[in-house]
């Protein structure tokens, strides 16, 4: 019983190595941006960044409602970029983060649908 139990934790600890692992390759080249919102707004209100690939992490600093977060490129402000959506919604205190995200160069906007938010640029230079 005893090399059973040995057994399946040493499978644990190997799979969950093998998880953290491939976590930090898939992150290799990422850049976290970390924003926060109080009530209304975005303590961020502007980002000029270079292209590249981007995790947006959002932190509810009392709200009292769940949080959401909105990337679209600017000319198209009803098209969502491709994994900008966050892992869940944000509740009061909590942090959630989008999928890693490429962008290239252009103007997008941000915003919180929930909260609500203004809307907030983001310019993308080589």
């Amino acid at each position: 019983m005893k090399a059973i139990i040995k057994l399946v934790l040493l499978v644990a600890v190997l799979f969950s190595t093998q998880t953290i692992f491939a976590q930090n390759a898939t992150n290799e080249n990422v850049t976290v941006i970390q924003l926060s919102q109080t009530p209304g707004e975005y303590n961020t209100t502007s980002l000029d960044l270079e292209p590249g690939k981007y995790i947006f992490e959002v932190t509810n600093t009392n709200v009292e409602k769940e949080l959401g977060f909105w990337l679209t490129p600017a000319n198209q402000p009803k098209t969502q970029i491709e994994n900008s959506g966050l892992s869940q919604l944000v509740g009061k205190g909590q942090t959630a983060r989008t999928g890693v995200v490429e962008l290239t160069e252009g103007t997008y906007n941000y915003s919180c649908p929930l909260n609500p938010t203004p809307h907030y640029t983001i310019n993308v230079k080589g």
